[in-house]
């Protein structure tokens, strides 16, 4: 996961806090943490509205980072995750001692098993599945949306460039990006926004191997999320023919790359031909298609 939350060495809600970032969990620092930062705390992890930090530190000291510090939570905040605090850092606290113990009043109620289900539609994936493009003309144009934690959400257009539009394009198996798109062009999403300043190199095979923040506090609002333009040349439904004139076969080849082979009847030179410009017919308005969509792209 990107970011998460939990309570350890003790229940389900009462423990020493730690936070999932960065591919590694770490405490949370109590330095000027409120009695609402604290409740904002339970509510999130589920565990009730009342709770508060424990002084006795009974659930122990952790040994890896410590991630935040200076938190803020006011009454608008349903998750800590919307909520003020300072940059991320791995040394956030200056000693043990200020790490977080917290001991809220709730209990977990039972959560069915598709709360958080990793895949939007089944119980295994790819993480193709957990990608797509909503707003836009067609499936490889429109505002990017992730699938994480059980719902969909958006992408920040912090850094957001052509290198990040590639990997997405090439994993939603659209081909290459035309346009990597900002500020909303596509229209605002309405979930989460799960990340912010992705750094993708270009060559990666998912948006999951690019660096990214999570996104913490109020840094990016749906006037931001990300889009992208792809090509859609490379995966443009199309026939191939193995010119075996005793017993001619097609294969087809879908977006995700599926390729499914028909026999056919005997067939005669001139159909083949006809066939074989008609597949020449598709690519060129398939390219030609792709032009007008850079050239709508710039316009926006």
């Amino acid at each position: 996961d990107f970011l998460a939350l939990r309570l350890v060495n003790g229940d389900d809600c009462a423990g020493r806090v730690e936070v999932f970032y960065n591919g590694t969990w770490g405490s949370v620092c109590s330095n000027r943490m409120s009695q609402l930062t604290a409740e904002t705390m339970c509510k999130h992890l589920g565990c009730g509205e009342g709770g508060g930090i424990a002084a006795d530190f009974k659930y122990g000291r952790g040994t890896g980072p410590t991630w935040l510090d200076h938190i803020e939570c006011t009454e608008q905040h349903s998750s800590l995750w919307k909520c003020q605090s300072d940059p991320w850092d791995a040394r956030s606290c200056d000693n043990r001692a200020e790490e977080t113990h917290l001991t809220c009043t709730g209990r977990k109620e039972a959560t069915s098993p598709a709360a958080f289900a990793e895949c939007p539609n089944s119980t295994s994936c790819s993480d193709r599945e957990k990608l797509r493009v909503m707003g836009g003309e067609d499936e490889c144009s429109g505002r990017v949306e992730m699938w994480h934690q059980g719902s969909w959400g958006t992408i920040c257009d912090d850094t957001w460039d052509m290198a990040d539009a590639n990997v997405v394009c090439r994993q939603l198996g659209c081909g290459s990006a035309v346009s990597a798109l900002s500020e909303a062009a596509f229209g605002e999403g309405n979930g989460p926004i799960w990340l912010e300043k992705v750094h993708c190199k270009g060559t990666e095979l998912s948006l999951w191997d690019c660096p990214a923040k999570p996104l913490f506090g109020k840094n990016c609002d749906h006037k931001e999320d990300a889009a992208v333009n792809c090509s859609d040349v490379l995966t443009i439904f199309h026939t191939c023919i193995f010119l075996n004139l005793d017993s001619p076969s097609f294969c087809r080849c879908d977006r995700n790359n599926s390729i499914t082979y028909e026999s056919s009847t005997r067939l005669s030179v001139p159909i083949i031909l006809c066939i074989i410009l008609g597949t020449l017919l598709c690519l060129v308005l398939a390219i030609l298609a792709g032009q007008i969509r850079h050239a709508r792209a710039q316009q926006r």
